[in-house]
């Protein structure tokens, strides 16, 4: 970059640049689409400031962005100027910002911003000093399926943007670029790949065991995933292999597959695995082998794995050898500092609402402990996530992950539970003047059940490195969360009280009031089932029933009750069409 380059970036922190704070989604966007997003902010920013450089100096810091990416640790982290440093040769004077950016979320920013600078270059592939190759030649030339191009690209293969003979701009990986990524992944890479061709021998011995597990009726996933296991090749690769080969020679292997179960089939497999129901008895209702109903299971389960955000922030403890052990002592040595407190339960709360009261606070040392460890686990979440292949995974990875995520929400629950009164507390201040069950306002519990989502979010995003509270980080998400709420409730309450009305119900209190006139009340309370008496005598103030001061919310009288508010609605519904006949009938 240019020193005017420099100094504007130099100016923009001078002018105030705000904190980045370090969250780092660590689920990879989908790499074929046209330009991913920034993770980090100054990241972005650099981008935008390198487009504005002569062509040759920003191929000389697309190649310094490439080296720096191949440099990086993902479990370590690093300063913002030494990011900066690297990729313009810019170095400030004066001081130092101390924020670290992990090199997990650098890895995957660097990725998007040599692609899109390089957009910006219009680089002719003929032009190029050595050899650019389209993801077709690549997959030529390796042997491998486009599949596992983007599977290396979001393992960290370097793609520019170039525009090839047809005139087309598109991706596109220089050669050293590719035998770069190679040498530095061989292990985990190569071998999953297998970049070598299939050899005769290996070739017909794939043959014979495909034959063998074809006579046990399995899908063709299942053949192919089986077979990529024990050849240590991708399923893909065996897939190619197994149809070249039936074109060749006239066979059918993959023909003789059992059909893969039609999708609303595949969700009823999944519904009753859900419940528990066992795989051997689902197999046997729908005529499938159990690896079929398991892969099914398993196959479902990495799908909502993979597709859950997760966001962390970083800590340079994370890092060290023994940061497990270190984590774990803090949260203990916390713990036996935590006091139970007394306090008092306000008046005219439900019991369950109550019961938040005696849940002790936490105090600061606890509440920063168990915020590291929730973020901790989170980011081994996320770097051993980066590692899963869906393709190959076995159930033990699989189940692994999930022991880590549950670690994590288990530590996110006592951050939570610990603070629900603070819900209680903000959702009494936003009720209506009608109190608890005024038509027009949402009741308590519904900005309570509001405010647990809206809590739940600020465990998520709350930062502990900016030394507030998590109780004032968490009121102000409350106060804005129910700012925006508390109108839409109140709202869907009036549009169902209109719906509710008709021209005979009871809240217009005619038919009630000429009932409660006549002797003959008790005798037509009697048609009424236990359930119905007890909701029309609640809510209306008859049959001995003290007269309510204002009309009880179907809620509150369904917690009275213990049922259900949809139930008191329908009982009431149901009594008043009784009285109303039975009235009918005495006329």
């Amino acid at each position: 970059m240019t020193s005017g380059g420099g100094d504007a970036i130099l100016m923009r922190s001078k002018a105030g640049l705000s904190r980045i704070d370090l969250i780092i989604d660590a689920e990879h966007a989908d790499n074929r689409t046209p330009m991913a997003a920034y993770r980090l902010e100054f990241i972005q920013s650099l981008a935008r400031q390198l487009e504005f450089a002569p062509s040759d100096i920003r191929i000389a810091q697309l190649n310094a962005a490439e080296g720096l990416l191949y440099d990086l640790d993902a479990a370590k982290s690093y300063p913002r100027d030494f990011v900066i440093f690297r990729v313009t040769g810019y170095q400030r004077r004066g001081r130092i910002e101390a924020e670290q950016y992990t090199g997990l979320a650098l890895f995957h920013d660097l990725g998007v911003l040599i692609e899109e600078v390089s957009s910006s270059l219009d680089l002719v592939a003929a032009h190029v000093n050595e050899p650019v190759l389209a993801i077709d030649d690549v997959t030529e030339r390796f042997n491998v399926t486009s599949k596992t191009i983007q599977r290396w690209r979001r393992k960290g293969l370097v793609s520019r943007r170039f525009v090839f003979p047809d005139g087309k701009k598109r991706v596109g990986f220089l050669l050293s670029s590719i035998e770069r990524f190679i040498a530095r992944n061989t292990e985990s890479v190569v071998s999953q790949s297998n970049l070598l061709p299939l050899t005769d021998v290996e070739r017909s011995s794939l043959v014979r065991h495909a034959e063998r597990l074809v006579a046990t009726r399995c899908t063709e996933a299942d053949l192919t995933r089986r077979l990529a296991r024990r050849f240590q090749r991708s399923p893909l690769t065996v897939l190619h292999t197994l149809r070249k080969h039936e074109q060749t020679t006239s066979t059918s292997i993959l023909a003789r597959c059992r059909k893969e179960p039609k999708s609303l089939r595949r969700a009823k497999i999944v519904r009753l695995a859900r419940r528990g129901v066992p795989l051997l008895e689902i197999a046997r209702r729908y005529h499938r082998p159990r690896a079929t109903i398991y892969r099914i299971a398993i196959d479902e389960r990495i799908v909502r794995m993979t597709r859950r955000k997760v966001r962390f922030h970083d800590d340079p403890l994370y890092h060290l050898d023994d940061a497990d052990g270190a984590i774990n002592s803090i949260v203990a040595s916390a713990r036996n500092s935590l006091v139970s407190d007394e306090v008092r339960v306000p008046r005219g709360l439900p019991p369950y609402l109550g019961d938040l009261y005696r849940t002790p606070l936490l105090t600061p040392v606890l509440e920063r402990a168990l915020f590291l460890r929730f973020h901790y686990l989170k980011y081994r979440y996320a770097a051993a996530r980066r590692r899963f292949d869906p393709e190959t995974a076995r159930i033990r990875e699989l189940i692994a992950l999930e022991r880590m995520q549950k670690r994590a929400n288990d530590v996110k629950n006592e951050i939570v539970r610990a603070n629900l009164r603070l819900v209680v507390s903000v959702a009494r201040k936003h009720l209506g003047p009608m109190g608890v069950a005024g038509h027009s306002n949402p009741s308590l519990m519904e900005l309570v059940s509001e405010g647990n989502i809206i809590l739940m979010r600020a465990a998520e995003s709350f930062n502990v490195h900016k030394n507030v509270r998590f109780s004032t980080y968490a009121t102000l998400a409350l106060m804005k969360g129910f700012a925006r709420i508390v109108p839409e409730l109140r709202q869907q309450s009036a549009s169902r009280l209109d719906t509710e009305i008709d021209i005979a119900d009871a809240r217009n209190h005619s038919t009630l009031e000429r009932l409660a006139d006549r002797d003959e009340v008790r005798k037509l309370l009697q048609s009424l089932s236990i359930q119905e008496r007890t909701v029309i005598a609640r809510q209306y103030g008859i049959d001995g029933q003290p007269e309510p001061s204002g009309p009880l919310s179907y809620e509150r009288l369904g917690q009275e009750l213990g049922i259900s508010k949809h139930r008191v609605r329908a009982l009431e519904q149901s009594a008043l069409s009784k009285l109303r006949d039975a009235m009918h009938s005495h006329s």
